[in-house]
This record gives C-alpha cells, sequence and structure tokens, in this order.
C-alpha cells in the first residue's frame, strides 16, 4: 500500500499537467468575465467561519472569528449505580486493578471527566483567500478542557507541564477546471451526519479530497489517514511493517432532484492494520479478557439516503450494507465462552444498518411559530454466533449518531462515551460489547485497540419520538425520547470476583430492553451572537442494564443516570 504514495504522487503531476493548458487558455480579463469575483468572505463556503472582515487593501480576502463555550456540568450515576454497589465498595474493579468508579468516567473532546467539572471550549477561526477563488486557507485553534487552576495556567493540559492548545482545524483549497476544487487538510467530512443518521461517517481526520459540482449533481471523494504507524515518538517505538496504517476511501455523489427530493449515495474502503483484536477487558491486561493478534481487515459500506418534502411533511430513509473480511485475527487457538469450542481465524464482515425518520412542520397550520414533531427509528445487524467465521455485528468507520439532527444531541449521556452502555464518543451501537470474538471493523480510531468497534457486538435498535418549537425568534425548546434495544446477546465476564470468572467463565447477558433516554435542551439567544442553553438528560435503565451490571459485577444496579448543563456561547 506504500505504493499507494508513487500513485497518489503520479496522479497530482497528471491533473496539474492536465490542467495547465485549461489555465493558460483563460487570461485575467478571460477570468474575470467567466467568474462573480468575490467581495464578502464571510459569505463563502470554501473557508471556515468567521464574521469580521479584515480589510488588507490587497486582492486577498481575510476574515476573522472566533467560538467560545462555558459549560458548567453535573453528573450523577453515569454507571447506574455500580461504584455503589457493595460487591464493587468491597472488591474493586478488575480485581483490585481498577477504581471502582472506573465506569462513571468517560472520555469526551475535552479529556476524561466524570461527575462535576466545567467544561471550555475555545475557538479562533482565521481565513484568506484572493477575490478570484484559486484558492482559500482556513485555519482553527483550539483549546478544549475542564477547567482549574493548572489548565489555564498551562493553557490547556492537566498538569504544568502539558497542553491542549493547539491547531484544531487547517484546511487548504485549490481552485481546479471543471468545476472542481482540491482540499488538503483536517476539517469536518462526514457522509451522512447532521441530516442523515450518522451510521457510516463523520469527523475531522486529516486527508485529501476533491469536490465538483454540474447543475443538481455534486460528489466528494477522499483518501483520509486515521491512524499511521510510520510516525512514533522515538525510533525504539518504531513497527516493523510500512503497511501498519488505518486508511479511509470514501466518498458520495449527491443528486438534488428538485427543491424537494435529495438522493445521496455512498461508499467507503476502511483498511485497518495494526489493531489487536482484544475486548475492553483484555486492552486492561484482565488474565480473563479475549486476546489476539492485528488481522488484515478490509471493511467496506455501501448505502444511501433520501430526504423528501411533501409540504410541511419531511420523510427520511437510509440503508447501508458492511462487508469485507478480517484475516489473522490470532483467535484460531482461542476457546468460545462455553469454553470449549475453538473460534475461528479468518472472518467474513457481513452486516447492515436501516434507518427513518418522519417530521411535519405544524407553523401557519397549528400554530404560528416552528413546532416541529419526528418520529424515527434506526436499526443495526448484530451478530449471533460467535462459532461461525462471520461478523455480523454493524460499525460505521465511526459510529456518530450523536451528529445526526434527528435522534442526536452533544448533550446525550450515550453519545459522551458511556462504557456500561458500550458506547465510544459520539455514537449509540454498543461497540464494546460482543459474543466472544472482538475484531475491530471500525469505530472511532481514538479508542483503537481498546476493545471498540467489535464485529460481534450484538447491534442496536433505536424508535426515537421528539418535538422541537421556537415559540420566539429567541427561544428554541429541544426534547427527544430515544429507546433502547439490544437485537442479540452478550457475554461478558465479572470484574469483581476472580473466582467466579476463573470456575464460571463469561456470563451471557440476552438481549432486549436497554433502557430510555430522555433529552431535553432550552436554547436562548441574547443577540444574533450570544447564547445560554439549559439542558437535562436521563437515562431510564431496562432489564439489559439489570443483567449486565449483574454479571459484571455480581450484584444488579439499575439508578438512573443523569446529567445537568448550562452552555454560555459567543460565537462570531
Amino acid at each position: 500500500m506504500k505504493n499507494l504514495g508513487k500513485f497518489i504522487s503520479l496522479l497530482t503531476v497528471l491533473l496539474l499537467v492536465s490542467a495547465m493548458p485549461c489555465f493558460a487558455a483563460q487570461n485575467q480579463s478571460d477570468l474575470d468575465k467567466q467568474l462573480k469575483l468575490a467581495d464578502d468572505i464571510t459569505k463563502e463556503t470554501i473557508v471556515g467561519p468567521g464574521s469580521v472582515q479584515v480589510t488588507t487593501g490587497k486582492d486577498i480576502l481575510m476574515s476573522f472569528g472566533a467560538t467560545a463555550r462555558i459549560i458548567p456540568t453535573s453528573e450523577s450515576d453515569w454507571d447506574f449505580g455500580v461504584a455503589d454497589s457493595d460487591a464493587v465498595k468491597s472488591g474493586g474493579l478488575m480485581y483490585g486493578a481498577l477504581v471502582g468508579d472506573f465506569f462513571r468516567s468517560h472520555g469526551n473532546e475535552s479529556g476524561t471527566v466524570q461527575d462535576s467539572y466545567i467544561r471550555t471550549e475555545a475557538k479562533m477561526y482565521f481565513n484568506a483567500m484572493p477575490k478570484d477563488r484559486a484558492w482559500s486557507f482556513y485555519a482553527a485553534l483550539e483549546f478544549d478542557r475542564p477547567i482549574d487552576t493548572a489548565s489555564v495556567d498551562s493553557r490547556g493540559g492537566k498538569s504544568n507541564d502539558s497542553s491542549n492548545f493547539g491547531l484544531e482545524r487547517l484546511h487548504l483549497t485549490y481552485a481546479l477546471p471543471m468545476n472542481m476544487r482540491l482540499h488538503a487538510g483536517w476539517d469536518i467530512w462526514h457522509m451522512d451526519a447532521f441530516e442523515g443518521a450518522a451510521m457510516v461517517y463523520g469527523d475531522d481526520n486529516p486527508g485529501f479530497w476533491i469536490t465538483g459540482e454540474n447543475d443538481t449533481v455534486s460528489y466528494n471523494v477522499g483518501y483520509f489517514k486515521l491512524m499511521e504507524n510510520d510516525f512514533q515518538n522515538s525510533p525504539v517505538d518504531m513497527q516493523d511493517g510500512a503497511n501498519n496504517d488505518r486508511d479511509l476511501y470514501a466518498g458520495y455523489v449527491a443528486w438534488q432532484m428538485n427543491d424537494a427530493h435529495k438522493f445521496q449515495f455512498l461508499a467507503a474502503y476502511d483498511r485497518i492494520r495494526d489493531v489487536v483484536a482484544n475486548d475492553l477487558a483484555g486492552a486492561m491486561g484482565s488474565p480473563f479478557g479475549v486476546v489476539g493478534d492485528a488481522p488484515d481487515t478490509d471493511s467496506y459500506h455501501a448505502g444511501a439516503y433520501w430526504v423528501g418534502k411533501f409540504g410541511a411533511l419531511e420523510i427520511f430513509t437510509e440503508a447501508v450494507y458492511q462487508f469485507g473480511s478480517a484475516d489473522n485475527t490470532g483467535l484460531g487457538s482461542t476457546v468460545g465462552p462455553d469454553r470449549a469450542t475453538v473460534l475461528e481465524e479468518d472472518y467474513d464482515i457481513n452486516a447492515y444498518a436501516l434507518a427513518g425518520d418522519i417530521s411535519y412542520e405544524f407553523k401557519g397550520k397549528l400554530t404560528d411559530y416552528p413546532l416541529k414533531p419526528h418520529l424515527g427509528f434506526m436499526y443495526t445487524s448484530g451478530d449471533d454466533d460467535p462459532y461461525d467465521d462471520k461478523l455480523e455485528g454493524y460499525n460505521g468507520v465511526d459510529n456518530a449518531q450523536r451528529f445526526s439532527s434527528r435522534w442526536g444531541g452533544e448533550n446525550t449521556i450515550i453519545g459522551d462515551t458511556n462504557l456500561m452502555l458500550g458506547t465510544a464518543l459520539y455514537g449509540y451501537i454498543p461497540e464494546f460489547y460482543g459474543n466472544g470474538t472482538p475484531v475491530t471493523t471500525g469505530g472511532l480510531q481514538n479508542f483503537a485497540g481498546n476493545g471498540n468497534g467489535r464485529g460481534d457486538n450484538p447491534g442496536l435498535t433505536l424508535i426515537s419520538a421528539g418535538i422541537t418549537v421556537a415559540p420566539k425568534r429567541f427561544l428554541i425548546f429541544k426534547t427527544n425520547i430515544n429507546n433502547f434495544w439490544w437485537n442479540e446477546d452478550i457475554y461478558v465476564t465479572n470484574m469483581v470476583d476472580p473466582v467466579d470468572a476463573t470456575v464460571n467463565g463469561a456470563h451471557k447477558v440476552d438481549a432486549g430492553y436497554v433502557g430510555t433516554e430522555w433529552d431535553n435542551e432550552l436554547t436562548l439567544a441574547t443577540s444574533k451572537h450570544s447564547f445560554i442553553k439549559a439542558q437535562a438528560a436521563f437515562f431510564f435503565p431496562g432489564e439489559v442494564i439489570e443483567d449486565l451490571t449483574e454479571a459484571l459485577t455480581g450484584e444488579s444496579s439499575d439508578e438512573m443516570a443523569m446529567r445537568l448543563a448550562a452552555e454560555f456561547i459567543i460565537n462570531f
């Protein structure tokens, strides 16, 4: 695959050579006639946010902007009460190797947090481009951390010798012939987030991509580096194998049939190397966890979604098929959860995901202000047999349901990493759980190697209902009730009692109702650029959580999880 570098270099040269006659054939006067020159960079879509235009006195336009969010947060029972159970208090977790509140902590964009903290996310945006749009530059500096004296004095680190402040976004573009544009850097790039179900991919991984459009059809094709094996902290950390990276090749074609109907067709190839097949317990060094080798995994996604509007009625549907293979997993000498049957060495990936949503805008019919209820679902396939050679638990390249406008939100409990629910950051799919063959077939790269993205996960059924209402121009209230079921059984090992783990092995947790999350957010706009949000989220656990906590600790826990927060936002 390192020949890919030679191929990309050759392709770039050919592209530039082919483009030179096109540029040479047009003098500046011709370009001025064909292009409407830009005069306000803040209205351009090829740069980043920023509403303050900077006067340069030259033909280069520049702008500046910023977003500041201060978020005091209070959480309780993120682990549904496991840390307070008698079993964990007396024995700890992982036979005393882990603190009892391990499942209460969770990782998000600001770091590892739990209970009560004040998160601060501050971004500064810088943009530049010439009037003819031949190129563009966008960069964002960011500080994102829970704050105390040490973190603000060290510019974002937890200690005085570390820092979180740095370059969060870099996005360069170059105009190409035939209404195309070449992009390079790291910025938000997604296939089905926001207006879709966010089941395939949405992230800011570095890479290169080409965009283009022609009348009603637009396209976006890219290559992204999710993990680079040939970059380490020191020579002794270098690993054998020039191809042991994680690379993503992805693209989509959007057809805006008319103002009311849009179709988007998408495809992705996720080439995963150097990610060990292991579960969470194995990743943490438990002798009762599952640990294999780093397989050669090739995961493909093919799918489409449609958004259709019929007056005030909007309908959305999406379908994705995941296929491929994972070879040389190192599990061929490992016995399954029955402690007798040996697992397979090579696996085929065969999974799918479906989603749909219907909403209706009542403004002008029932009210004189926006009132929009919705009802939606998402179904992802799960793996039902640890002893066959198939991985049927669906994973996106990353699972990013938090970024779906239909049932997502940054104020969720399930989407802010919840290890008891088996979710990594952004996702709702229980990718940390499975039935015994923990081979990574996708999932957020930030957690790779820690047992996420399992192709044997149980799958998820989501039924979502909610309302968004804006009784005033400056006031918006959004509420969502998301109900969750796991579609297949899973196996977990007791993390408190080593005798139980040794004698009884893995415990089966039956498929069923996981629980209901109720998310609420009230937004008050104090001006065009300033906002205050109040958020309240509650997760009511079902029988699966009761069974799961008992299997993990020997004692059932079913406390309601809660997150309360406020956001103070300035954005310009």
